[in-house]
Protein backbone atom coordinates (compact mmCIF):
# COMPACT_ATOMS: atom_id res chain seq x y z
CA UNK A 1 0.00 0.00 0.00
CA UNK A 2 1.26 3.48 -0.86
CA UNK A 3 2.13 5.79 2.01
CA UNK A 4 1.57 9.00 0.03
CA UNK A 5 -1.78 10.14 -1.31
CA UNK A 6 -2.30 11.51 -4.81
CA UNK A 7 -3.08 14.92 -3.29
CA UNK A 8 0.20 14.85 -1.34
CA UNK A 9 2.15 13.94 -4.46
CA UNK A 10 0.60 16.82 -6.40
CA UNK A 11 1.40 19.21 -3.54
CA UNK A 12 5.05 18.09 -3.58
CA UNK A 13 5.24 18.78 -7.30
CA UNK A 14 3.72 22.24 -6.98
CA UNK A 15 5.76 23.28 -3.94
CA UNK A 16 9.02 21.88 -5.29
CA UNK A 17 8.63 23.85 -8.51
CA UNK A 18 8.15 27.02 -6.44
CA UNK A 19 10.94 26.40 -3.96
CA UNK A 20 13.78 24.56 -5.67
CA UNK A 21 14.74 27.29 -8.12
CA UNK A 22 14.65 30.01 -5.45
CA UNK A 23 16.57 28.21 -2.73
CA UNK A 24 18.68 25.14 -3.29
CA UNK A 25 19.61 25.71 -6.92
CA UNK A 26 20.63 29.35 -6.36
CA UNK A 27 22.27 29.03 -2.94
CA UNK A 28 24.06 25.72 -3.49
CA UNK A 29 24.11 24.73 -7.17
CA UNK A 30 26.74 22.02 -6.57
CA UNK A 31 24.51 20.24 -4.05
CA UNK A 32 21.49 20.69 -6.32
CA UNK A 33 23.32 19.06 -9.22
CA UNK A 34 24.73 16.25 -7.05
CA UNK A 35 21.33 15.50 -5.49
CA UNK A 36 19.68 15.53 -8.92
CA UNK A 37 22.28 13.08 -10.22
CA UNK A 38 21.85 10.78 -7.22
CA UNK A 39 18.07 10.80 -7.56
CA UNK A 40 18.42 10.09 -11.30
CA UNK A 41 20.66 7.10 -10.52
CA UNK A 42 18.24 5.79 -7.89
CA UNK A 43 15.35 5.86 -10.36
CA UNK A 44 17.46 4.08 -12.97
CA UNK A 45 18.47 1.48 -10.40
CA UNK A 46 15.01 0.77 -9.02
CA UNK A 47 13.13 1.17 -12.28
CA UNK A 48 15.63 0.61 -15.12
CA UNK A 49 12.92 0.46 -17.78
CA UNK A 50 11.75 4.01 -17.07
CA UNK A 51 12.84 6.54 -19.67
CA UNK A 52 14.31 9.64 -18.03
CA UNK A 53 16.44 10.99 -20.85
CA UNK A 54 14.71 14.37 -20.72
CA UNK A 55 14.79 14.69 -16.92
CA UNK A 56 17.85 16.66 -15.88
CA UNK A 57 16.85 18.48 -12.68
CA UNK A 58 15.03 17.88 -9.43
CA UNK A 59 11.73 19.29 -10.65
CA UNK A 60 11.58 16.87 -13.55
CA UNK A 61 12.68 13.93 -11.43
CA UNK A 62 10.10 14.65 -8.73
CA UNK A 63 7.36 14.95 -11.35
CA UNK A 64 8.50 11.65 -12.88
CA UNK A 65 8.44 9.91 -9.50
CA UNK A 66 4.91 11.13 -8.80
CA UNK A 67 3.76 10.02 -12.25
CA UNK A 68 5.26 6.56 -11.73
CA UNK A 69 3.48 6.15 -8.39
CA UNK A 70 0.17 7.45 -9.78
CA UNK A 71 0.14 4.77 -12.47
CA UNK A 72 1.61 1.95 -10.42
CA UNK A 73 -0.08 -0.89 -8.59
CA UNK A 74 0.61 -1.26 -4.88
CA UNK A 75 4.05 -2.80 -4.44
CA UNK A 76 4.09 -6.40 -3.28
CA UNK A 77 6.41 -7.23 -0.39
CA UNK A 78 8.05 -10.47 0.72
CA UNK A 79 9.01 -11.75 4.13
CA UNK A 80 12.53 -13.01 4.73
CA UNK A 81 11.10 -16.53 4.86
CA UNK A 82 9.45 -16.15 1.46
CA UNK A 83 12.65 -14.76 -0.04
CA UNK A 84 14.66 -17.60 1.48
CA UNK A 85 12.46 -20.09 -0.39
CA UNK A 86 12.64 -18.08 -3.63
CA UNK A 87 16.43 -17.63 -3.50
CA UNK A 88 17.00 -21.17 -2.29
CA UNK A 89 18.91 -20.12 0.85
CA UNK A 90 18.30 -19.90 4.60
CA UNK A 91 16.51 -17.03 6.35
CA UNK A 92 19.83 -16.28 8.04
CA UNK A 93 21.39 -15.77 4.60
CA UNK A 94 18.64 -13.31 3.62
CA UNK A 95 19.18 -11.36 6.84
CA UNK A 96 22.92 -11.34 6.20
CA UNK A 97 22.32 -9.98 2.69
CA UNK A 98 20.14 -7.23 4.18
CA UNK A 99 22.93 -6.27 6.58
CA UNK A 100 25.46 -6.33 3.74
CA UNK A 101 23.29 -3.92 1.75
CA UNK A 102 22.73 -6.31 -1.14
CA UNK A 103 19.03 -5.34 -1.23
CA UNK A 104 19.71 -1.83 -2.47
CA UNK A 105 17.99 0.92 -0.55
CA UNK A 106 16.42 -1.43 1.99
CA UNK A 107 17.03 -0.92 5.70
CA UNK A 108 16.19 -3.40 8.45
CA UNK A 109 12.98 -2.56 10.33
CA UNK A 110 12.60 -3.98 13.81
CA UNK A 111 13.05 -7.67 14.39
CA UNK A 112 13.80 -10.05 11.53
CA UNK A 113 10.27 -11.40 11.38
CA UNK A 114 8.91 -7.91 10.66
CA UNK A 115 11.10 -7.32 7.62
CA UNK A 116 9.15 -7.18 4.36
CA UNK A 117 11.19 -6.44 1.26
CA UNK A 118 9.40 -4.70 -1.67
CA UNK A 119 9.47 -6.44 -5.04
CA UNK A 120 10.88 -3.34 -6.73
CA UNK A 121 14.01 -3.37 -4.58
CA UNK A 122 17.10 -4.37 -6.55
CA UNK A 123 19.35 -7.22 -5.43
CA UNK A 124 23.10 -7.31 -6.03
CA UNK A 125 24.20 -10.78 -7.12
CA UNK A 126 27.63 -12.21 -6.33
CA UNK A 127 28.67 -11.42 -9.91
CA UNK A 128 27.88 -7.75 -9.31
CA UNK A 129 24.81 -7.90 -11.56
CA UNK A 130 21.82 -5.93 -10.22
CA UNK A 131 18.43 -7.65 -10.58
CA UNK A 132 15.04 -6.43 -9.27
CA UNK A 133 13.53 -8.81 -6.72
CA UNK A 134 10.41 -9.23 -8.86
CA UNK A 135 12.53 -10.65 -11.69
CA UNK A 136 14.00 -13.24 -9.32
CA UNK A 137 10.44 -14.18 -8.31
CA UNK A 138 9.41 -14.53 -11.95
CA UNK A 139 12.38 -16.80 -12.65
CA UNK A 140 11.55 -18.88 -9.57
CA UNK A 141 7.90 -19.27 -10.61
CA UNK A 142 8.83 -20.24 -14.16
CA UNK A 143 11.32 -22.82 -12.97
CA UNK A 144 8.77 -24.31 -10.58
CA UNK A 145 6.22 -24.53 -13.40
CA UNK A 146 8.68 -26.54 -15.46
CA UNK A 147 9.18 -28.98 -12.60
CA UNK A 148 5.57 -29.57 -11.59
CA UNK A 149 4.67 -33.25 -11.58
CA UNK A 150 1.09 -33.11 -10.37
CA UNK A 151 -1.73 -35.09 -11.97
CA UNK A 152 0.39 -38.22 -12.46
CA UNK A 153 -0.04 -41.66 -10.99
CA UNK A 154 2.68 -42.81 -8.51
CA UNK A 155 4.77 -44.61 -11.14
CA UNK A 156 4.64 -41.66 -13.55
CA UNK A 157 5.41 -39.21 -10.76
CA UNK A 158 8.45 -41.21 -9.65
CA UNK A 159 9.67 -41.44 -13.24
CA UNK A 160 9.26 -37.67 -13.69
CA UNK A 161 11.18 -36.98 -10.48
CA UNK A 162 13.99 -39.31 -11.57
CA UNK A 163 14.11 -37.58 -14.96
CA UNK A 164 14.49 -34.20 -13.30
CA UNK A 165 17.20 -35.46 -10.94
CA UNK A 166 19.04 -36.97 -13.93
CA UNK A 167 18.78 -33.63 -15.74
CA UNK A 168 20.46 -31.86 -12.84
CA UNK A 169 23.16 -34.55 -12.70
CA UNK A 170 23.90 -34.08 -16.39
CA UNK A 171 23.86 -30.30 -16.02
CA UNK A 172 26.36 -30.26 -13.14
CA UNK A 173 28.29 -33.45 -13.94
CA UNK A 174 27.53 -35.54 -10.88
CA UNK A 175 25.32 -36.04 -7.85
CA UNK A 176 24.16 -33.17 -5.64
CA UNK A 177 26.65 -34.19 -2.94
CA UNK A 178 29.50 -34.15 -5.47
CA UNK A 179 28.58 -30.83 -7.10
CA UNK A 180 26.36 -28.08 -5.64
CA UNK A 181 26.43 -29.69 -2.21
CA UNK A 182 30.17 -29.04 -1.93
CA UNK A 183 30.19 -25.44 -3.20
CA UNK A 184 30.62 -22.82 -0.49
CA UNK A 185 29.92 -19.98 -2.93
CA UNK A 186 27.08 -20.47 -5.41
CA UNK A 187 25.47 -18.19 -7.94
CA UNK A 188 21.82 -17.24 -7.53
CA UNK A 189 20.93 -19.69 -10.32
CA UNK A 190 22.87 -22.46 -8.60
CA UNK A 191 21.12 -21.61 -5.33
CA UNK A 192 17.72 -22.05 -6.96
CA UNK A 193 18.79 -25.28 -8.68
CA UNK A 194 20.11 -26.58 -5.38
CA UNK A 195 16.81 -25.83 -3.66
CA UNK A 196 14.79 -27.63 -6.35
CA UNK A 197 17.26 -30.51 -6.54
CA UNK A 198 17.06 -31.09 -2.78
CA UNK A 199 13.28 -30.95 -2.95
CA UNK A 200 13.27 -33.62 -5.67
CA UNK A 201 15.67 -35.84 -3.72
CA UNK A 202 13.49 -35.53 -0.64
CA UNK A 203 10.40 -36.36 -2.67
CA UNK A 204 12.13 -39.41 -4.15
CA UNK A 205 13.13 -40.58 -0.68
CA UNK A 206 9.53 -40.32 0.53
CA UNK A 207 8.32 -42.29 -2.51
CA UNK A 208 10.81 -45.07 -1.81
CA UNK A 209 9.80 -45.22 1.85
CA UNK A 210 6.09 -45.43 1.03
Amino acid sequence: MFMSTKRERQMVIEKSEQILERTIKQTDPEFYRAFSNMLHDYIMLTNPRKSIDDQNDLRGLIRLMAEAVNHANPVKTYTTGELARIFGVSVQAINKWIDEGRFLGYKREGKNRHNRIPENISFVMRTGEVVPVYEVVVMYDRQNERHEVTGLNPEQQQSAVLDEISRFMRKYGGTYEMTLGTKAERTIHEDRDASIWLMLLDELRKMNEA
